[in-house]
């Protein structure tokens, strides 16, 4: 029998490669491997008293393609164990609860007209500035302004960003509005604003479905199917190096509880941290990719979950506080997407700390990230008359969790994936091995479309794999 097919990471696209592979070709051995005691990486669940809890919102977005269809398969004989809706969001700015994505009545209502005067005039001189003067955009900043002014940029995505990514906007490339900003007309709004048509056009996929007890359940689910299948999953082993030779890795060396083996390989597929994944080919990395590597850097995240002995504290899945005062970024009450995740009579909010690993956050004591917590909650109305209901907390640390676009990260991250490529059998993929700002559903969808390459003996394999990376690395030119 020839060498396995190596996945490293039980998440959603290593589980969903592994799946696909072993549909497709079921005499192909697959072995997935990950440091984890658990499966589904960011995706997964964990207990806390009468509950269970997701790391943050893990709602999985519809959008009616192949991970939708995998999903709702995998539970095919229990149809009501996923639960379906739509967003409820909200942003908290100024002291007011507005609903996302923004609604003009509502806006007008509570906001002061002159304020909303201001932003018009700013974007009309704005367009006009920039459309007379060529003046290239050259980090977030400039992007923002030059398409919704400096007030509205600062309210709405300016102030919000810094305070997510712990630096300037002036230092984030102008590529992240591509990934996190999609579909805002600043034009509609004004056109609504003055009741001749036009619309806001709603920026991320509004519709979702959600396994009844939690995120957690679903990847237990396609673990347990890829194993059925005859795929073998390892936890808790880390991989120590990758042992190759002439453009090809033979083996990995894994390390579990304390002991040292080899699994050889005929291909290997990465979804780990893609600077961690470079490392592991050894000390003799050339150095555009060892200084690439060192360059693409990432955000870890607090989790502050809050217990309070009522049945629900509002009606919204999550709501982001945009305003700098506010510790935290976002806050998520998980029984509005299942109340079968929470203990009868309770409801749990998370509260999402953006931090440095290692950092004054980073190293503060429980007790005071508890106190930071019932600080934020003093500063909303809807939450401050709720406090004497408070009875427990848990705190959740979570390291290298969102990737940050520094200006000249896509130069960093092409010499780190030119590398990989000349490797004959090794791809890397999702996410964390993209350097990607994404989501459940399209590192799913990178799974099975990877897993589909890999499962064939195709001449245009390479060029698939080409294709693959071209289809969701936008922010390099090269592919």
């Amino acid at each position: 029998m020839s060498d396995p097919i190596v996945i490293l990471g039980a998440g959603p696209a290593g589980l969903a490669c592994a799946h696909r592979i072993l549909k497709r070709a079921p005499g192909i051995k697959v072995v997935v491997i990950d440091k984890a005691p658990f499966v589904g990486g960011a995706g997964a669940s964990f207990p806390w008293k009468g509950h269970t809890l997701d790391f943050g919102p893990h709602a999985f977005h519809t959008r009616g393609s192949e991970p939708e269809l995998l999903v709702r398969d995998l539970f095919s004989d229990q149809p009501d164990i996923l639960i379906e809706g739509r967003k409820q969001v909200h942003v908290y700015l100024k002291g007011q609860r507005l609903k996302y994505p923004l609604q003009v009545s509502e806006t007008l209502r509570k906001f002061n007209p002159l304020l909303s005067l201001r932003i018009m005039i700013e974007f009309a001189i704005s367009s006009l500035f920039h459309a007379a003067v060529s003046i290239p955009v050259e980090n977030f900043e400039n992007w923002g302004k030059k398409r919704f002014g400096p007030t509205l940029y600062k309210m709405s995505f300016g102030d919000y960003t810094e305070k997510v990514w712990k630096t300037e906007a002036s230092k984030i490339s102008e590529k992240f509005a591509a990934e996190k900003i999609q579909g805002f007309s600043f034009i509609g709004l004004v056109r609504r604003l003055l009741r001749v048509g036009g619309q806001v056009t709603e920026p991320y996929y509004q519709t979702w479905i959600y396994h009844k007890y939690g995120s957690g359940q679903l990847y237990k689910k396609l673990g347990a199917e890829v194993e059925a299948m005859g795929g073998q999953i390892i936890l808790g082993a880390g991989v120590k190096s990758l042992n190759h030779a002439e453009q090809r890795v033979n083996s990995i060396t894994l390390e579990q509880k304390g002991e040292s083996r080899e699994l050889p390989c005929s291909w290997l597929v990465s979804t780990a941290p893609l600077p961690q994944f470079v490392k592991l080919f050894g000390h003799d990395l050339p150095f555009p990719v060892r200084h690439g590597a060192s360059k693409l850097r990432y955000i870890s995240l607090i989790l502050v979950y809050l217990e309070f002995e009522v049945e629900r504290i509002s009606d919204d899945h999550w709501f982001y506080l945009l305003d700098p005062k506010f510790a935290f970024n976002r806050v998520t009450e998980q029984k509005n997407l299942s109340a079968a995740t929470m203990e009868p009579g309770k409801t749990v909010l998370s509260f999402e700390l953006t931090c440095r690993q290692g950092d004054d956050y980073w190293r503060m004591k429980d007790e005071e990230l508890f106190d930071m917590a019932k600080a934020d909650c003093q500063q909303v109305h809807f939450l401050r008359n709720r406090m004497d209901k408070l009875t427990d907390y848990r705190i959740q640390r979570v390291p290298d969790v969102y990737e940050i676009y520094y200006k000249g990260f896509d130069q960093h991250a092409e010499a780190v994936l030119a590398f990989i490529r000349e490797y004959e059998n090794v791809v890397s993929i999702g996410r964390r091995g993209l350097f990607l700002q994404g989501d459940q559903h399209q590192a799913v969808e990178m799974g099975l479309e990877m897993g589909d390459i890999l499962a064939c003996n195709a001449t245009d394999r390479q060029s698939r794999i080409d294709g693959f990376t071209a289809k969701y690395v936008r922010y390099l030119d090269s592919y």
